[in-house]
């Protein structure tokens, strides 16, 4: 392996990450039969801590005159394609002139973007004020929330107060014991159970079944499960028996399919058309209700071939809002979604930070007109993705596969989350089909209002490289992704930012910087 020098210096002042024991989560959340007020005690939190359960949650809504009563929703739980399928749901909901908000977690580059009302960031001052009169409630009521227990009371307040007529809500981590998990039967429309594989097993469980019976947790009694395609087909056997338990529907979503090739490139404009069912591959208990057999034919403006899914998924999820009887009694404008809208929706669906190629400027200490891009001779194309876990990480590895070697970068700019095992989400990166050479270990800033997430340090994340052997790959740290950015990239060579959304948003936040507002 080849070595270059670069510092090693660790960013000082992160929290430490307080795990919960396996035994402690799943001691502390709700049962399967549970009802969602249940007031069962969560463990105590620390604001270092990442503590599941609901009786908190439950606790502060109450006490801010339960803002999550108010606005019906669609729930989205898994491990990979929560955040797109989301995207392009509301985008079909937009389209058809619905009210609708977003809630995604984490933020990407500033805590207020983590809600969206429309199709725009909801407002910086209406979102402190919000969150202050959550916080403030929280302080008197002695209730010890959580950061993210606070910023989930305030998503539902801001949908209650924007009299929306559906939000769509992403949990946080899990299902069953997440924040975002307290809206009733009476109050959700769907529920959707993205991909789910291994991730996050301290808190969730050791195996995908275990973690697929806590994120179908979400499903409501005699409501309707929307499932992903899965790699893995324990996941829609548990979400079966789950749904039976609560006497819920299990719909189980087609793949969508590309009418040409999928190839794709950094300088390629043009989305790739696919062909989205709207009809179900199966669903449990079987019934007779009848689906158009005519696909919806749609440009996918988020390259990957995992979008195939994601947007299937959305499209479907569309598909039985606008036409079972009991979405449409529970908010009858769904009736208004068409053909039209479902495809408009996901052509014009944009979800920052995966696969997202942005031209920098070579020197960042300069600035150009908002209106225009870097031109080539001047710019670095870089490309940015949140994929953070192994599941995304060989999904992220496929694209750089697919991808001309031309066309491919070759310098890999990596962050991690600690506790993350460093070579599990490294090694799919880093097979010699991907093209990378290089891999430049960076630590990410401190994102605001989540003090349990801190990064794995440079120098932890260059020897795990280093401990791979692998030839003809050098390795090496810098001081930060500003550094690693203007110090580490050749010109003319494509770079990759990865493995942390976080460090994502710190690319984010240098591309703002460097246009005029």
């Amino acid at each position: 392996m080849k070595e270059f020098n670069g510092s090693r210096s660790a960013m000082g002042g992160m929290v430490q990450l307080r795990m919960l024991t396996h035994t402690l989560l799943h001691s502390q959340t709700l049962p399967m039969s549970a009802s969602i007020e249940s007031t069962q005690p969560s463990p105590r939190p620390s604001s270092e801590m990442i503590s599941l359960g609901l009786s908190r949650i439950t606790k502060l809504l109450q006490a801010i005159k339960s803002p999550h009563l108010t606005t019906p929703i669609v729930h989205i739980a898994g491990t990979n394609g929560k955040g797109s399928v989301s995207a392009y749901l509301a985008s079909i909901l937009h389209a058809s002139n619905l009210r609708v908000g977003r809630f995604n977690s984490p933020h990407l580059v500033d805590e207020w973007d983590c809600v969206r009302l429309g199709e725009e960031v909801v407002d910086e001052k209406l979102f402190r004020a919000a969150k202050e009169e959550v916080q403030t409630t929280n302080s008197k009521e002695g209730l010890e929330a959580t950061p993210f227990e606070i910023l989930t009371a305030t998503a539902y307040s801001l949908f209650a107060r924007a009299k929306l007529d559906i939000a769509v809500v992403e949990v946080g981590m899990g299902g069953e014991g997440d924040a975002t998990n307290v809206v009733p039967a009476s109050k959700t429309l769907l529920s959707i159970l993205t991909t789910v594989d291994l991730d996050h097993q301290g808190f969730l469980g050791n195996t995908v079944g275990e973690i697929a019976k806590v994120k179908s947790g979400i499903v409501r009694e005699g409501s309707d499960l929307v499932v992903a395609p899965q790699a893995y087909s324990e996941v829609k056997e548990v979400a079966k028996e789950v749904a039976r338990e609560r006497r819920a529907t299990v719909w189980n979503v087609q793949s969508g399919s590309y009418l040409h090739p999928a190839s794709a490139t950094p300088q390629s404009t043009s989305a790739l058309r696919a062909s989205l069912p709207l009809s179900p591959a199966s669903s449990s208990p079987s019934n007779n209700t009848t689906f158009p057999t005519t696909p919806i034919l749609a440009s996918l403006p988020l390259p990957g071939t995992y979008q195939l899914d994601n947007s299937a998924t959305a499209l479907f999820a569309a598909q039985l809002l606008r036409t079972l009887p009991r979405t449409t009694t529970m908010v009858p404008r769904l009736e208004t979604i068409s053909d039209n809208s479902l495809r408009e929706g996901i052509e014009r669906t944009r979800w920052d930070g995966r696969l997202q190629w942005i031209d920098l400027p070579r020197s960042l200490n300069s600035t150009v007109p908002h209106s225009q891009s870097p031109s080539p001779a001047t710019s670095r194309r870089i490309l940015l993705d949140g994929a953070h876990n192994p599941s995304s990480a060989k999904l992220l590895s496929s694209y750089l596969s697919s991808l001309p070697p031309s066309s491919r970068p070759t310098t890999l700019i990596f962050g991690l989350s600690a506790p993350r095992p460093p070579a599990d989400v490294l090694r799919p990166l880093l097979k010699p089909s991907t093209g990378i050479n290089k891999v430049i270990c960076v630590e990410f800033s401190a994102p605001v209002g989540m003090p349990w997430v801190r990064a794995t340090s440079a120098a932890d994340l260059s020897r795990a490289v280093e401990e791979m052997a692998l030839e003809g790959v050098a390795v090496g740290t810098s001081r930060e992704l500003e550094d690693a950015l203007v110090k580490e990239t050749e010109e003319g060579k494509l770079a990759i930012v990865a493995g942390s959304l976080y460090l994502v948003a710190d690319a984010l936040r240098i591309a703002r910087r460097t246009k005029m507002e």
